[in-house]
């Protein structure tokens, strides 16, 4: 791709920077540490192209103190609590690892839903020292893996590090579901069957990239996501809709996707 694409991406980005180094979803809206990182997510997919205008983001020393002192924590979901520590990471922020340890011990104590399962085993591999928090969290005590939609088929299968029989369903079957959610406009429904977002492309397009294979039809998928790019330089969940940076990073994630497929 041109860099003036990367460069309007960039642009869209940049209009929901704030001086106190967060990210907003909208211009006028104030920072949160989910909208951080989708902005950043979705600049570590413009490095390449725009290394030093992504490096002087990342490495703002604004950004390290926001992380600091974010909203409060008390009521993060695990989520927000993995974003957090995906933030820290790339920004070179010190981690509170007192409050991800109490997190952590506090969640463990009843039974996690699959998001949070999912949230939780992400978190734990991008801590540089998880001693404070394995002996805390037993993932593998938790019940089987369950899923229905694509999302959730993504999830159990990251969990399971690509295993299908983790999941009882064969691969032939999976490919073959996923496949299936694959609609004519190119891009792909929750199910089979079901109407195109930008998320369920990304989604849909990591399981396949897990499984080591692709879409049906990538040069659809392809046309699907860039019929979704606005004039603002983001990206809407489908044609004619607004841009949002989650749907963008969906978009660029979903491209470097299919660009390393080729």
């Amino acid at each position: 791709m041109e860099n003036a694409f990367h460069r309007k991406v960039l642009d869209f980005v940049l209009e929901r920077h704030h001086e106190t180094g967060g990210f907003g979803a909208a211009p006028t809206l104030p920072p949160s540490i989910e909208d951080t990182y989708l902005s950043l997510r979705i600049l570590q997919f413009l490095r390449p192209r725009l290394d030093k205008e992504v490096d002087s983001l990342v490495q703002h020393p604004n950004l390290a103190h926001y992380l600091l002192d974010p909203e409060e924590r008390e009521e993060w979901r695990a989520r927000t609590w993995y974003h957090y520590v995906y933030c820290c990471r790339i920004a070179g922020a010190a981690l509170n690892r007192e409050a991800i340890s109490r997190f952590l011990v506090r969640r463990s104590e009843a039974p996690m839903s699959l998001v949070d399962r999912f949230y939780c085993s992400r978190m734990l591999k991008k801590l540089p020292d998880t001693s404070l928090v394995i002996p805390a969290v037993s993932l593998k005590a938790q019940p089987p893996f369950h899923w229905r939609t694509a999302k959730e088929l993504w999830m159990v299968l990251h969990m399971a590090a690509g295993d299908h029989e983790r999941i009882q369903m064969g691969r032939t079957d999976i490919l073959s579901w996923v496949r299936a959610c694959q609609n004519p406009d190119g891009g792909f429904g929750f199910l089979p069957g079901t109407t195109s977002y930008m998320e369920n492309v990304h989604t849909c397009l990591r399981v396949l990239a897990l499984l080591k294979e692709g879409p049906p039809d990538p040069s659809g998928a392809k046309r699907f996501i860039l019929s979704a790019w606005t004039r603002s330089g983001g990206f809407a969940r489908k044609s004619g809709g607004a841009p949002f940076l989650d749907a963008t990073w969906h978009a660029v994630g979903s491209l470097s996707i299919l660009e390393k497929a080729r």
